[in-house]
């Protein structure tokens, strides 16, 4: 196609996004269901169009479809409680049209549709009734045909109480949907709440008798440089029994994964203005599945890669790619900071990250420096039945 009929094509769509926007809110779930429910219009004006004896019968026929337009399309704007008057303007062009032909039947069935959205299923229920007993009165009073009030009485019972019926299945699904979310809201303020008590409870006390012993010992060492001693070292084992019971508090409370740490790794990084990026290749993220084990051991290493970048590397990109290669699980991070030129390699705690691996039967590869910009480290595991580590597609 020529660049014109490109121009031509985009300022259609312009313009067809600019009425979408007039014609129906944008808070929609389901943004296109209003049109494709427009689907049974048809119904009403084509006959007519077909089978009119005088122009003047096709004129009133086209009014009352873009009346019945207006009050559809703003229906969607109407707020609950104010939807009933948009149901009884609908309800008089259907009455009106009714005198031109019997196919004005739709729009007493639109009419009853619309009712699942009133205030309550009972008044639903009721108006959806109240419509059938209109169409009952007019239909004895009018003469009108068989055509009109049989198929307009059954569609209209059956689509009014059935979009009653799954609107109110709708609403108390969302209404459950944020009871849970309520639920778990408080769930884990109950949580911090009770690992606050634990941890006040454990250093409170310890941090106490730690006050306590570094101030006997403080005026010890003047007097008395052998119980100075004694005091220090039982500081020294208090301080370590301390830290032993706040690991073991922690690790009650906190589960790693690889995919929260990911979570927490681009929260941090983007708190320093780091761009971080990760990705999964020949792997779907919702898919990985790893034994708690290997789970919480991948997540200590990328967690503490995340730290070493974070003091060392000076890096302003990071980008983590998880895949499955040859049976195996690679777990690759890549910074382009200043690399093991200026910085050691113990600084950045590999011997830490590989003595973890080896015990998963893993291992790390590192490449920096030597003109590499940055520094990549690559962790693997393999895939299998008995091992650490397995994944499924």
């Amino acid at each position: 196609m020529s660049e014109h009929t490109y121009k031509e094509i985009a300022r259609v769509n312009k313009v067809l996004r600019k009425l979408d926007n007039w014609l129906l809110p944008r808070n929609l779930s389901e943004p296109m269901t209003p049109y494709l429910l427009l689907i049974y219009l048809p119904f009403f004006f084509v006959p007519v169009a077909v089978t009119y004896q005088q122009p003047i019968e096709l004129l009133w026929s086209a009014l009352a479809t873009l009346a019945f337009l207006l009050v559809y399309f703003r229906c969607y704007w109407a707020p609950n409680h104010q939807l009933i008057h948009h149901i009884i303007a609908i309800l008089v062009i259907g009455s009106l049209a009714a005198l031109l032909s019997p196919t004005a039947n739709t729009f007493f069935i639109y009419a009853g549709a619309m009712c699942s959205r009133l205030k309550s299923v009972k008044f639903a229920v009721t108006t959806i009734f109240s419509i059938l007993l209109w169409m009952v009165a007019i239909s004895f009073v009018l003469k009108l045909s068989v055509y009109f009030y049989i198929p307009g009485l059954t569609f209209t019972a059956i689509i009014g109480l059935m979009n009653t019926y799954q609107y109110a299945l709708q609403q108390n699904k969302q209404a459950l949907i944020l009871s849970r979310k309520e639920t778990q809201r408080l769930a884990k303020v109950a949580e911090r709440e009770r690992i606050a008590r634990d941890l006040h409870d454990l250093i409170g006390h310890t941090f106490s008798v730690i006050t306590i012993k570094a101030d006997l010992a403080g005026r010890l060492l003047d007097k008395d440089v052998a119980k100075a001693r004694v005091e220090i070292k039982q500081l020294e084992d208090i301080a370590r029994d301390a830290l032993s019971q706040v690991r073991e508090v922690v690790s009650g409370y906190r589960t790693s994964d690889l995919l929260s740490e990911l979570a927490n790794a681009k929260n941090v990084f983007a708190g320093v203005d780091i761009d971080f990026t990760y990705h999964f290749d020949n792997l779907d993220e919702q898919h990985i599945d790893l034994v708690s084990s290997a789970n919480k051991e991948l997540a200590i290493v990328l967690r503490e890669l995340v730290t070493n970048i974070l003091r060392h590397a000076k890096a302003s990109n990071v980008s983590v790619t998880v895949k499955k290669l040859n049976e195996q699980i690679v777990l690759t991070v890549h910074d382009d900071g200043q690399g093991f030129e200026q910085i050691s390699r113990s600084g950045f705690g590999i011997q830490g990250i590989e003595e973890r691996m080896r015990q998963l039967g893993g291992s790390v590869q590192i490449k920096s420096g030597g003109g590499f910009k940055g520094t990549l480290t690559e962790i693997v595991l393999p895939i299998n039945d008995k091992g650490p580590l397995y994944a499924t597609n």
